[in-house]
């Protein structure tokens, strides 16, 4: 379960921020190149496609489960969301110390 916005120091709200909206640029691509709408995703992965709305615009976390989920709609490992999403300068700069 993700952590409140208001118990977050200033640095990690924006980690997280920069986190998120890699995932969710990851997973947007993700969903066209499969040539997908939000409602056909949510669909196949089980979901509401207001939750699939909220991922992509970067405003919820997700739960290990319900990535699987995704990753299997759109035929491919949830590795491979997770590689598109480490491409971005910014969200790979927040692997301190990795």
């Amino acid at each position: 379960m993700a952590v409140p916005e208001n118990r977050l120091t200033p640095q990690q709200r924006e980690r997280r921020t920069v986190r998120r909206r890699a995932l969710a640029d990851a997973l947007i691509m993700a969903r066209r190149e499969a040539g997908l709408t939000q409602t056909e995703l949510a669909e196949a992965a089980g979901m509401s496609r207001s939750a699939i709305a909220r991922l992509e615009n970067s405003t919820a976390s997700i739960a290990s489960d319900a990535l699987w989920d995704i990753a299997v709609a759109l035929g491919m490992r949830p590795s491979q969301l997770f590689a598109a999403a480490e491409a971005d300068a910014a969200a790979r700069d927040t692997l301190d110390g990795v």
